[in-house]
């Protein structure tokens, strides 16, 4: 899946925006997102009055808005008909699902929000609830109270990753291992890359109870139900055993006490696979990571080494790290023989 970044957009329409306006469009285009225009316009043409009333947009913004897309390169207009542009359809239609539509704008909207409290965050160290005093969020009851959340989530993530799955399972020598236990697996996007280039293996998906439906029907549709299976479980009750590699992918960084149990796990020889955008040893990269820290991301800031550390305290041996796919860094350690 490729992002639509600010270097995909016209350089006519960038050389007018400063970075202070860039906010405001910003929240803008995830308006957009939100009614789903883009959607609303794909391969066919809508008046401002018909785009109105199917997207409830009021008369007062309904103009101002559509135009600001215009501007900014997203739609044509000719007389009062708007439609997509080649820049609109590629990057909001063919790069994007409809759970990326739907999920990704309510997480960009959290973010506007928590970022109304930034000044008083980076003066108290608090987060954006303990400043608001309501609850801390809960990702995981969320997702067991809310299924219709929970499958935008997980299959947003399901196409956002097949990149990084493809070169995962390219790059990751499974030759010796029979048994994948994917920790908090979701969508079992790596699960089935793998399994697709490795005949041999068979894996397990463990997840939350309403995510291993969703990662159990794309592995259906996938035709790898006899190799891979899910079951529910709390990855902070303990992981099962059984397996030769142990995987954790996209999951932040993974505490040395769950690393050391999935060592404890592991038999002589077996490997561990950890998958994620780890910050660079130098702590300045990625850029969004870094960003993502202030709006309440779960995932922090563990650095590659950290994280190579983490594996060779636990008692791993042979660790390899590698960016191999833009951002994500694939790190490897074996359990040596006893």
């Amino acid at each position: 899946m490729e992002l639509l970044t600010l270097d995909k957009f016209p350089k006519r329409v960038l050389a007018k925006i400063d970075i202070q306006k860039t906010f405001i469009l910003s929240r803008l285009i995830i308006a957009a997102e939100r009614l789903q225009l883009f959607r609303a316009l794909h391969d066919k043409r809508m008046t401002a009055a018909e785009i109105g009333k199917s997207l409830k947009i009021h008369e007062v913004y309904r103009l101002p808005f559509l135009n600001t897309m215009v501007s900014l390169g997203l739609l044509h207009k000719k007389n009062d008909s708007y439609w997509n542009t080649r820049l609109a359809e590629k990057y909001f239609i063919h790069e994007r699902s409809i759970y990326w539509t739907r999920q990704y704008s309510r997480v960009c909207v959290t973010a506007y929000e928590r970022l109304t409290v930034l000044e008083e965050a980076l003066a108290s160290g608090k987060k954006y609830y303990q400043i608001k005093g309501v609850p801390k969020p809960d990702y995981l009851e969320r997702m067991k109270q809310n299924p219709h959340e929970a499958k935008d989530f997980t299959q947003m993530l399901f196409y956002l990753h097949q990149g990084d799955a493809e070169a995962l399972a390219d790059y990751l020598d499974l030759t010796q291992h029979r048994k994948l236990l994917d920790v908090a697996g979701g969508s079992g996007v790596m699960s089935i890359a793998l399994a697709k280039k490795n005949p041999h293996l068979h894996a397990c998906i463990l997840d939350i109870a309403p995510v291993c439906r969703i990662a159990a029907a794309n592995v259906r549709r996938a035709k790898l139900s006899r190799r891979i299976h899910t079951q529910a479980g709390d990855i902070d009750q303990g992981l099962p055993a059984g397996y030769d590699a142990i995987m954790f992918c996209d999951i932040g960084p993974i505490s040395t006490e769950l690393l050391q149990h999935a060592y404890d796990k592991l038999p002589s020889h077996g490997l561990v696979v950890l998958v994620d955008r780890y910050v660079s040893d130098d702590g300045t990269d990625p850029l969004d990571r870094l960003a993502e820290h202030f709006v309440g991301s779960g995932f922090g800031l563990a650095t590659r080494r950290q994280m190579v550390e983490a594996l060779k305290s636990c008692g791993f041996r042979k660790i390899k790290s590698k960016k191999v796919y833009q951002d994500v860094w694939f790190i490897t350690g074996v359990k040596p023989a006893s």
